[in-house]
């Protein structure tokens, strides 16, 4: 019997010992979160390149990265950057970073880069993954043939009009400067585009010289509809302009027109009369405020463009002594004589008369 009292003690004694010992495992779990506590674990899942010309000369490279988290626990915060590298020197071109975030567990995300590069040779794509700022996944991919991607189709726009309206006119540093705002009809005969800007600069007409320019940003012009653009340009005032427009598309001009504001007719001006070849100063008969809007929409009415006056006929220069005046002189010499003959007639008949009464 002592025997099996002894055993049963030595069993008791072990149960307890392995109950103690899962009791503290399970303590220790719960206290400390666990002897082996859940990981993130990330791997590139894949790399996507498309690309696109973004001009006869550059190309857009979109890399598409999927991270994928296999493991228990969310990620550290993650980030992504893409480089590119000359195939043939293997120098560094270009270099985009991005940020993904913490990535959940068992789940995927994907980071975008976009890249511009020159559209001649081949490249080598490095993708680095980071995960709170320690570089922990890498990979790489080759490319060639950007030269055969074809540049993006040129925006069929028109240039339908140009309007010109006096804004104002100042007076800075003792010389007068008028705003003209200058108004773009854009008829677009293609499909939507944007991404397009115009240059609007006004060329002194007399020295070609540039008085001010714009750049406008054109945004998003619908398929089939006419759009108006504004620019105000500040200029000089009593000279002459030519308001020119270009517009860019992708670096390249692919549309221009031109008008014309005259602003010196608001100055005085000298003339030469053909006649006498006499130089006359004029002044103009209106003003340019005259052209400024007194209300929005309305327009004042302008006073006539003033006429250059008729030349004023010379006087007759003073006659010559000729035969003009030996005809006046004869006649007075025959008046004389017809008024000495008559009175000589009619006293002679008087006499006569008298002599009939004796």
């Amino acid at each position: 019997m002592f025997e099996g009292k002894e055993e049963r003690r030595l069993f008791l004694i072990s149960a307890f010992t392995v109950f103690a010992f899962f009791a503290v495992v399970s303590l220790l779990a719960t206290l400390g979160g666990g002897l082996e506590p859940g990981r993130p674990f990330l791997t590139i899942a894949g790399v996507d390149i498309s690309a696109y010309a973004e001009s006869v000369n550059r190309a857009i490279l979109n890399v598409s990265v999927c991270i994928d988290n296999s493991g228990d626990a969310y990620s550290g915060e993650v980030e992504v950057e893409v480089k590119a590298y000359d195939a043939e020197t293997n120098l560094l071109v270009a270099t985009n970073r991005t940020t993904v975030g913490k990535i959940a567990p068992k789940k995927s995300e994907y980071a975008f880069c976009l890249l511009s590069l020159p559209k001649e040779g081949g490249y080598r794509i490095e993708v680095v993954v980071f995960e709170n700022g320690k570089g922990i996944l890498r990979a790489e991919r080759k490319i060639y043939g950007l030269e055969t991607l074809e540049p993006p189709g040129t925006a069929k726009i028109s240039l339908r009009e140009l309007d010109f309206m006096v804004a104002s006119v100042e007076s800075v540093g003792g010389k007068e400067y008028a705003k003209i705002n200058t108004t773009l009809f854009i008829d677009n005969l293609g499909g939507d585009v944007s991404g397009l800007k115009a240059l609007v600069k006004a060329r002194d007409n007399e020295t070609r010289l540039i008085a001010d320019r714009k750049w406008v940003e054109l945004g998003t012009l619908k398929s089939g509809t006419t759009s108006l653009r504004y620019a105000t340009l500040t200029v000089p005032n009593r000279r002459d302009y030519i308001v020119e427009v270009q517009v860019f598309q992708h670096g390249r001009i692919i549309k221009e027109s031109s008008g014309m504001v005259l602003l010196s007719p608001f100055a005085n001006r000298t003339v030469v009369l053909e006649a006498q070849e006499k130089r006359v100063e004029i002044s103009p008969s209106f003003k340019i405020s005259d052209f400024i809007p007194l209300e929005k929409g309305r327009m004042p009415y302008a006073t006539p463009i003033p006429r250059i006056p008729k030349p004023e006929r010379a006087p007759a220069p003073p006659a010559q002594p000729g035969f003009e005046a030996l005809f006046a002189l004869s006649a007075l010499v025959l008046t004389v004589v017809l008024g000495k003959a008559r009175k000589g007639k009619s006293r002679k008949s008087k006499m006569e008369g008298e002599r009939r009464k004796l």
